[in-house]
């Protein structure tokens, strides 16, 4: 076979398998993916093609694979009846175990079985029924920080669960609906430790640094015990400017250990209720085990002589393994309380990605391909972006009926009055980076988007929750549209909007309005920078605390059905929360506020801005134009 014939067929099996063979830039280009990019990313599908023969039987497999394919194994039914995928015209078609014609018209929200019988066999598929999109929606107002960030009167140098309830309970005093804060999942905790809240352990488990030290000792019965008080970290750890995670993981290992021996010592009521959790979280076993396992080896699982969901022999250590189920029954327990501290819950963040190294990975290898998920080359990153995690593998991801997908969301929604899914357009299609390769030699794969929307629909539905997406950046009109179909309300961020044209912008669709996002300059730094300088003159050059007032008081009066407004800013704090293409070293997700919760309740000032952004939210119209 000529190489020209090899390069057409390794193009034909790329589009079968939803590997984008081109894509159009941020500067407009169009770059088509190189030969070697696709081989490295259907590698990494689980096709072989180190040659010519191997592509031609990947192809010729693919190819009998679709013929002999008559039901896709997950199916959508549309909210105006219509189907994602056309239904089989032989066979006995039933829903549930009812003829189709007759379950179809009476199909409620959720999760169904379709199958097909016929002489020569019977198939089965999931058959997905989002709700109807939501008519209205109430008007939310966001009291937003980071949970490292807080401060509270007994904290122990980063911010707890109770101290996110505490914001919670202030929000609530200053008429707004949710606190909102960055992802909460576990990170490791090993040495040294990378703080990033986009790059957790699990999506499934809590952090366990957030674990308030008092709260937990009175759940396990250890409020006397003298070895938590000896724990407690020194002065310079409790009003550094910055987290320091190391001392504080050491301070609360040390507490939590003595609280989680406690529990497994006491009986009666208390250590039933422990019992009861374990019971209703079965996984949690296994994800001990990891932990202790990952702790005492030293090294990510990659390197364990066991197999992938397996701990090496030997490897556990009870007290450890003991230790990471208490703590998250601790975070579970102050989370509940935190969510039902405010009037409607929490307002979460679900990441895009997770650790490479972390539980998720190896609870689930099948689902995570060898490759890097990023960000084509563009004018902030010439060489593009490699963001650390591994892509899910769709294919095998729609296989296994979305049941890790499933869990990462009910994970959330379970303490959540609305949710923010990061870099949304991942569910339509991810840059892949294959092994090995840099990120100028990443392609697009694309996602059954349709899918994972109606799931995030049925999901948020249940638990009654408002659910945003991140659509920054350049996003495809066709992500939007379905987000608009499903609900999802869009990311509008001021620091993108505004010009000198129009100083106070508006979004023009359902949207989550902020000044700016965990990846920008703070308000009062963007406000001060030169490039501004016309913006500023727009509105009469303002000190940037007026302009964060007047900001903050056009978006309230506008149309944007949440707004969220940051501690930070309201704190005229200058330094980002994270510094995008660096890492710990630049003291990323570590910046702590200057005061704690209980002295921004006492503040006039303060009160007196978000209750009048709480009047203008009551009073303002919500419905906005669907582009």
């Amino acid at each position: 076979m000529s190489a020209a014939s090899t390069r057409r067929e390794l193009r034909e099996l790329a589009g079968m398998c939803g590997v984008q063979l081109r894509y159009t830039g941020n500067d407009g280009r169009q770059v088509t993916a190189s030969v070697d990019s696709l081989a490295g990313v259907l590698t990494a599908l689980g096709h072989n093609v180190e040659d010519a023969a191997s592509i031609s039987t990947a192809l010729a497999e693919a190819r009998r694979e679709r013929q002999q394919r008559s039901l896709e194994p997950v199916v959508v039914r549309r909210v105006d009846g219509s189907f994602s995928t056309p239904m089989p015209e032989s066979g006995l078609v039933e829903v549930d175990g009812v003829a189709l014609d007759r379950a179809s018209h009476r199909l409620t929200p959720g999760y169904h079985r379709l199958t097909v019988s016929r002489p020569t066999g019977r198939e089965e598929a999931l058959l997905l029924v989002p709700p109807q999109r939501p008519a209205n929606r109430k008007r939310q107002l966001v009291v937003n920080a980071p949970v490292y960030a807080l401060r509270g009167s007994e904290d122990w140098g980063i911010g707890s669960y109770t101290d996110l309830g505490g914001l919670a309970a202030l929000a609530a005093s200053w008429g707004a609906d949710l606190a909102g804060t960055l992802p909460l999942f576990a990170i490791f905790t090993r040495s040294p430790i990378d703080p990033s809240p986009y790059l957790p352990v699990s999506r499934m488990f809590w952090n366990e640094l957030y674990v308030d030290v008092a709260a937990a000792a009175r759940l396990a019965g250890a409020e006397n015990d003298p070895e938590i008080a000896a724990a407690r970290p020194g002065p310079q750890v409790l009003s550094a400017r910055r987290a320091d995670y190391e001392a504080v993981a050491r301070a609360k290992r040390r507490a939590l250990d003595a609280c989680a021996r406690a529990i497994h010592e006491a009986s009666g009521q208390r250590r039933n209720e422990f019992e009861n959790f374990l019971a209703a979280h079965p996984e949690l076993n296994d994800y001990a085990a990891f932990r202790a396992a990952d702790e005492r080896i030293g090294e990510h699982w990659r390197s364990w002589p066991s197999a992938p969901g397996a701990v090496p022999e030997g490897s556990v250590d009870a007290s450890a393994a003991q230790y990471y189920r208490f703590v998250q029954y601790a975070a579970a327990t102050q989370l509940s309380e935190a969510a039902q501290a405010g009037t409607a819950g929490l307002y979460l963040d679900l990441p895009v990605g997770v650790h490479p190294d972390g539980f998720d990975t190896w609870s689930h290898p099948d689902l995570f391909a060898d490759a890097e998920v990023g960000a084509p080359p563009d004018a902030l990153a010439e060489g593009g972006q490699a963001w650390g995690f591994p892509p899910l593998h769709p294919q095998r991801l729609r296989q296994s009926g979305y049941s890790y997908f499933i869990g990462g969301l009910r994970a959330a929604l379970r303490y959540a009055g609305a949710i923010r899914i990061d870099h949304i357009l991942g569910l339509q299609r991810l840059y892949w980076i294959p092994a090995g390769a840099d990120a100028r030699s990443g392609v697009y794969v694309r996602y059954p988007a349709e899918e994972l929307r109606a799931i995030i629909a049925i999901e948020a539905d249940r638990a009654g929750v408002t659910v945003v997406g991140e659509d920054l950046g350049t996003v495809s009109p066709e992500i939007r549209r379905g987000m608009d179909r499903d609900g999802i309300l869009h990311s509008f961020v001021y620091q993108f909007e505004a010009t000198a044209r129009r100083p106070l912008p508006q979004p023009t669709r359902p949207s989550a309005a902020s000044l700016g996002s965990h990846d920008l300059p703070r308000f009062a730094e963007f406000w001060t920078q030169p490039a501004q300088r016309e913006l500023v003159g727009a509105l009469g050059e303002p000190e940037p605390a007026e302009a964060l007032k007047r900001c903050l008081e056009s978006l309230a009066a506008g149309p944007a059905s949440c707004l969220l407004v940051d501690v930070a800013d309201l704190e005229g704090e200058t330094e980002p929360d994270n510094r995008p293409g660096t890492g710990p070293e630049a003291g990323n997700w570590q910046l702590r506020l200057p005061r704690t919760v209980e002295e921004l309740a006492d503040d006039p000032v303060t009160r007196a801005l978000m209750t009048g952004l709480a009047r203008a939210r009551s009073s303002a119209d919500l419905e906005v134009a669907t582009a």
